[in-house]
C-alpha cells in the first residue's frame, strides 16, 4: 500500500495509505452491468477471466495477477470509494499492461487494481511504464507498491500523483514500518516527494527490498542508465534504513489506478477517462 506535503495531503495519509484500503480488496461479485470497456480489437488483447472461485485473474509477465472487480455502486470499495471492474484492466497484442479509469453517467469512478497472486520479498522490483506519469490529472493517483495485509506496518510505494493540488510534486516515496512506532498509528511512515522534468514520458521505477534498507530510484526512458536528477539521495536514490523498522514480510505486489469518488478538498476529473500503460515488471531475487 510522512512528510506531509500540504493540508489536503495531511487528510489523505490521516487515512490508512488511501492506496491500502484492503480488507475487501479481492471481493468480487456478479457482473450485473455493462461498462464501457478498452478501444482496442477484441481480437488483441487479453482480458481477465473469472475463475470458479469468483475471483477475476490475468496472466502478465508471468505472474498471475488477481483483478480487483466490485461493481455494486452501493457497496463503494477503498481506496476513494470507488467502484471497480475487471474491464478496466487488459494486456495489448505486444504485451503492455492497461489500466484505465472511467467516469460513469452517475459519476462515479470505474478504477482499476491488480494483486500479485504470490508474495515476494528480498530482492529488486523494476516497472516500466510508457505514460507520462508526471502528466497525470491532479486528482489521479497511480500506484506500484507492495503492501502486508494489516493497515499502517509493512508497506513499500510508489505512488505518482500530485493528491489535488496541482502545484504539488508528483513523485512520491513511502515506507510504512514493520511495526507501530508512533503515538497515532496512522503516520507510521517515512515519505519523500519530489518532480522532475521528463525526457519524453518513458519512465522506469525501482526499489531494491534488503533485510535492513530499502532503495528507492527513478530513470528516464526504460532502463537504468538515466537517473532522475531531482532523486533524494542523489546518485545513491532515495534510502529507508531506520534501524529495525526495514518491512521485511514477504508480501504481494499491486498495481492500482484510482481515484476520489467522494468529493474531498474538490475532488474531480475533468475528461472521461484515465489510462496509463505499464511496459513490464520485473522481479529479480
Amino acid at each position: 500500500m510522512k512528510t506531509i506535503r500540504n493540508a489536503f495531503a495531511a487528510f489523505f495519509f490521516l487515512n490508512p495509505c488511501f492506496a491500502c484500503e484492503r480488507g475487501d480488496t479481492l471481493v468480487t461479485e456478479p457482473r450485473a452491468e455493462t461498462f464501457p470497456i478498452q478501444e482496442e480489437s477484441a481480437a488483441d488483447i487479453t482480458t481477465p477471466t473469472l475463475g470458479v472461485d469468483g475471483q477475476y485473474r490475468i496472466e502478465w509477465k508471468g505472474i498471475t495477477w488477481l483483478v480487483k472487480h466490485a461493481t455494486n455502486r452501493d457497496e463503494p470499495r477503498g481506496p476513494g470509494e470507488n467502484i471497480w471492474s475487471s474491464q478496466n484492466v487488459w494486456v495489448d497484442d505486444q504485451g503492455k499492461l492497461h489500466l484505465k479509469i472511467t467516469r460513469q453517467p452517475d459519476g462515479r469512478y470505474l478504477c482499476a487494481e491488480l494483486q500479485s497472486e504470490n508474495d515476494y520479498q528480498y530482492g529488486t522490483y523494476t516497472w516500466k511504464v510508457d505514460s507520462d506519469l508526471s502528466g497525470l490529472q491532479k486528482d489521479v493517483i497511480f500506484g506500484l507498491f507492495q503492501y502486508g495485509g494489516t493497515d499502517y506496518i509493512n508497506e513499500i510505494d510508489f505512488e505518482f500523483t500530485r493528491w489535488n493540488n496541482a502545484s504539488a510534486n508528483w513523485c512520491n516515496y513511502t515506507v510504512y514500518r514493520n511495526q507501530v512506532t508512533t503515538s497515532n498509528p496512522e503516520v507510521n511512515y517515512v515519505h519523500v516527494d519530489y518532480s522532475e522534468p521528463l525526457d519524453g514520458t518513458y519512465t522506469t521505477h525501482t526499489y531494491t527490498r534488503e533485510a535492513n534498507k530499502i532503495t528507492f530510484k527513478s530513470y528516464h526512458g526504460h532502463g537504468t542508465a538515466s537517473l532522475f536528477t531531482n532523486i533524494p539521495g542523489g546518485t545513491s536514490g532515495w534510502v529507508f534504513a531506520e534501524p529495525d523498522n526495514v518491512p521485511t514480510k514477504a508480501m504481494p505486489v499491486y498495481i492500482q489506478l484510482w481515484t476520489k469518488y467522494k468529493n474531498v478538498g474538490n475532488y474531480e476529473l475533468n475528461s472521461p477517462s484515465v489510462e496509463v500503460v505499464v511496459n513490464d515488471f520485473t522481479f529479480t531475487p
